[in-house]
């Protein structure tokens, strides 16, 4: 399977990356006791369950 090349598409995954380093870049800067919250964020917005490599993985299986 092969990922969409369209510019919005593209422009998405671009975003999507951007934001996911920008919050990992918070979590290194911050001090431990803050960390669990935002750690606990990433969790929420970036689960497992939604990574397309979880739901290719899921179809395989079957």
């Amino acid at each position: 399977m092969s990922a969409s090349h369209q510019p919005t598409d593209t422009h998405l995954r671009q975003q999507r990356k951007k934001k996911r380093n920008k919050l990992r870049a918070r979590i290194a800067a911050a001090p431990a006791a803050g960390r669990a919250v935002l750690e606990a964020k990433v969790q929420r917005t970036y689960s497992p369950f939604h990574k397309p490599e979880a739901k290719r993985a899921q179809q395989t299986e079957t």
